[in-house]
């Protein structure tokens, strides 16, 4: 299997990280009846005891590992045919996928996450190194589209996209601020957006050489 074959197979393990991520999610919310989407976060669903969390830890396992080798696909790509700012993005992309497969997985939510344990302090930094690291890297690569012949436009919607992740990632700590009780709400922009913008990578670069 020559180069451009493995990128092509490679890239497309980024829609499959959607599709298992997505199914964690919607599943998650559809097994414990309790759950509300509106006021509880997306981590709350794998905590420790929650009622599903070892179902849904399979499907956040898969999706971590597709996502790293669909980011391992655009680093081979990036490095063959893109500039600088690209192979940037998704160095840092990679950087983000480990931390938050790694990261996640030793640090989950403890059951009463009102009380900073260790591991809750630890799972909320985590979510810092994450989220900061996905706006650095959809900047990046924004940019670095817009500068290509043959991707200014793409790069123009994902500069708009980079943009969303932006001010939805500023939601969480507004609401917070307000006393509103609607984590779930605002994470859910900001995670979907996030999800979103890399299945349009997946999908515009599973259509180019």
């Amino acid at each position: 299997m020559n180069r451009q074959k493995i990128e092509k197979v490679l890239i497309f393990f980024g829609l499959l990280a959607i599709f298992f991520y997505a199914t964690h999610t919607v599943l998650g919310n559809i097994l414990w009846n309790e759950y509300n989407p509106i006021t509880t976060d997306i981590s709350a669903l794998t905590a420790v005891g929650a009622p599903n969390a070892g179902l849904l830890n399979v499907f956040t396992a898969i999706y971590g590992f597709c996502s790293i080798f669909f980011v391992a696909g655009m680093l081979i790509r990036a490095f063959r045919k893109y500039n600088k700012l690209i192979k940037s993005g998704y160095l840092v992309l990679m950087f983000m996928e480990v931390v938050s497969l790694v990261g996640y997985k030793l640090f989950p939510l403890t059951s009463d996450k009102t009380v900073m344990t260790f591991q809750n302090k630890m799972h909320i930094v985590v979510t810092v190194i994450v989220v900061i690291s996905t706006i650095v890297f959809s900047f990046l690569v924004a940019t670095g589209y817009k500068k290509e012949e043959t991707t200014k436009k793409f790069g123009k919607y994902l500069f708009v996209m980079a943009v969303l992740v932006t001010i939805f990632g500023l939601f969480n700590p507004i609401a917070m601020g307000m006393g509103l009780d609607v984590m779930g709400f605002t994470e859910r922009l900001v995670v979907y957006t996030i999800q979103f913008l890399l299945f349009s990578i997946a999908i515009f670069e599973s259509f180019t050489k």
